[in-house]
């Protein structure tokens, strides 16, 4: 016989639902008003969604279990990826500010120095073998100290951001480790659910084997009913080869039958004449 795959058997299942849900809803629709009907289909749909998740096999769910926390796995790897990134840019930007720090300190160093040279009162000046006027060495103390605000300000705003991408690498951190605690706990209870299936498993083949210990006992008090009968009638035929009671005991002669014949029948038996015994002879 030919057999239809069970796709098709699916496929028909789910348009015979559609189709008598389809007429359900217009019965109850046109009979009840739309609001009224929509919770009764609701309603229904609830207890056809219980009844499946009912009819599913445990073993069934903890697969799907299985997989939902396979696929847990890639947003974890990418929660780690973040806090990698942040930690490495924060490394980087530790590192730039502390050398802008350092070029600042050189800056703030020589200004001093400039402005010492300005506080002597001297119409000129040597820095490094060469003669400056005091109306240069003005101009450039002006343009250092221009160019160390600058730097201020921006040296600030990279703290500031430094700072907030610390706080967002501590977000990262917590939201990465409490993902990956409840990761674990799905896993530990997934492991836990699969060792507990085993168990019930185990109990309901121990169950079932039962019922075979009950053949077994059942044949075991046949055996037992066996046993006693052929003890009883053992019993009996003992009693019957038992000598009857009040009976004289009578000696039985167990000599060999070549004595007890000679004994009768010797060469002289007894009631028997001698001529007749002589002829013999």
């Amino acid at each position: 016989m030919f057999q239809r795959p069970m796709s098709w058997w699916i496929g028909g299942g789910i348009l015979a639902v559609v189709v008598i849900g389809g007429g359900i809803l217009a019965v109850v629709g046109s009979s009840l008003g739309l609001a009224t009907s929509w919770s009764y289909i609701k309603t229904a749909w609830l207890g056809i969604g219980e009844s499946i998740r009912d009819a599913t096999p445990i073993a069934f769910d903890l697969q799907r279990l299985n997989v939902a926390i396979k696929d847990l796995e890639p947003e974890i790897r990418q929660n780690m990826k973040v806090v990698a990134q942040l930690e490495v840019e924060i490394e980087y930007q530790e590192k730039e500010l502390a050398k802008l720090k350092e070029e600042q300190q050189k800056a703030l160093a020589e200004m001093r120095k400039l402005r010492e040279a300005l506080g002597e009162g001297k119409s000129e000046f040597q820095f490094a073998g060469r003669q400056y006027t005091k109306p240069e060495v003005e101009q450039d103390l002006k343009r250092r100290m221009d160019v160390y605000q600058e730097r201020e300000t921006e040296l600030k705003a990279k703290e500031q951001l430094l700072q907030n991408r610390r706080q967002t690498l501590d977000a990262a951190r917590k939201k990465a480790a409490e993902y990956r605690r409840q990761y674990d706990q799905l896993v530990t209870k997934a492991q836990a659910l699969q060792a507990e299936l085993k168990l019930l498993e185990t109990a309901q083949a121990t169950s079932t084997a039962r019922l075979d210990e009950s053949k077994l006992g059942e044949a075991k008090r046949l055996a037992e009913e066996i046993e006693k009968r052929l003890r009883v009638n053992q019993r009996i035929l003992d009693e019957q080869r038992k000598p009857l009671e009040g009976a004289i005991p009578v000696d039985v002669d167990e000599r060999p039958v070549t004595e007890r014949f000679d004994e009768l029948f010797g060469p002289k038996a007894k009631g028997q004449p001698a001529s007749e015994s002589n002829k013999q002879t």
